[in-house]
């Protein structure tokens, strides 16, 4: 009776040892699917609000048939919209696709030892944009506004070819240097080899720094701080039509205070760009994708994002994306 009494109690025990909630046994919990707040709508035709959420069904389809979520809860929504400025026309309509990976979590509060509940916010997520690209000084499928206060958009890094579409680079957006670093992810599917953007070269930069400089020192009671840079705009004008054509890559905050144009891959360099009109195919819907973005954006470290990150990024297949632009 003694040996049943034993036998039984070590049962019980290990059967509550064995559902305590930890770490190890959240990751390996199968995962769910929920559908968050209806994302914005503005500024789209009612017909063209149908094909994109067409578009955007059509993206969760895809990931959700060929991933399956574990360990966390996967919130996912769509939003659709844009508001244009004054002179600023769109070819087709900025829209996208989200992905949040809420983590299970133990729940240190509850008598339950085995209970756990999902987090209410995370830095790891992924987006599916159409028609814009949100890393770049958000530039949409439209012409820049005339009136846009830099006059061209920053690019961090020259895109690379990858696998038949582009790779826009990394970049760490949060707790640089910790365990948990953050980190962006970038890839850009387009049309081809074709850009939805092209470089400013030297020359185009030196002409809208000046401008802007000039008028700087027309409204500034004390312009001689500008002088001198505006004197190194000019005599970089001198320069040969072969050195102006380059492409212009300046220092993030080199701008008004311009002193000299640097080499690709210098820290904290840019190149600039503005939007490629001719890139789109201007018969087409405003609902049309005609490039999406895709940004990946992970917290390090954490072995329930790393394993969600990976199987995500095996789920979107950038080959079926390019076979949707422009239908």
């Amino acid at each position: 009776m003694k040996k049943i009494i034993l036998i039984t109690t070590l049962m019980i025990c290990f059967k509550c040892y064995a559902q305590d909630c930890t770490p190890e046994r959240l990751r390996k919990l199968e995962g769910t699917w929920k559908e968050g707040l209806k994302g914005s709508i503005k500024n789209v035709t009612p017909a063209d609000l149908i094909k994109e959420k067409n578009v955007t069904g059509t993206i969760h389809k895809m990931i959700s048939k060929n991933y399956k979520p574990t360990g966390c809860q996967i919130t996912y929504g769509s939003a659709f919209g844009k508001t244009p400025y004054a002179g600023q026309i769109y070819i087709a309509d900025p829209y996208y696709y989200s992905m949040y990976i809420l983590r299970y979590l133990c729940d240190p509060n509850s008598v339950d030892r085995s209970k756990f509940y999902v987090d209410i916010s995370t830095p790891t997520t992924v987006n599916v944009a159409a028609n814009v690209i949100y890393c770049l000084g958000n530039l949409y499928a439209a012409n820049m506004e005339p009136d846009d206060f830099r006059g061209y958009l920053k690019l961090e890094q020259r895109p690379l070819k990858k696998d038949g579409v582009w790779y826009l680079g990394e970049k760490v957006v949060g707790d640089y240097g910790r365990p948990g670093e953050i980190k962006e992810y970038r890839w850009l599917i387009t049309y081809g080899d074709t850009l939805p953007f092209s470089f400013l070269n030297r020359k185009e930069y030196l002409l809208i720094q000046k401008k802007r400089l000039e008028k700087t020192i027309k409204e500034q009671s004390n312009s001689s701080y500008y002088n001198t840079f505006l004197k190194n705009i000019n005599d970089q004008l001198l320069a040969s039509e072969e050195e102006l054509s380059k492409p212009a890559i300046s220092i993030w905050n080199d701008e008004e205070r311009f002193t000299g144009f640097v080499s690709e891959g210098t820290r904290g360099s840019f190149f600039a760009v503005k939007p490629n009109l001719g890139y789109y195919r201007k018969s087409l819907a405003k609902s049309c994708p005609q490039f999406f973005t895709v940004v990946y954006k992970i917290s390090k470290g954490d072995p329930v994002f790393e394993d969600n990150y990976t199987a995500i990024k095996t789920a979107i297949d950038f080959a079926a994306l390019k076979n949707m632009l422009g239908k």
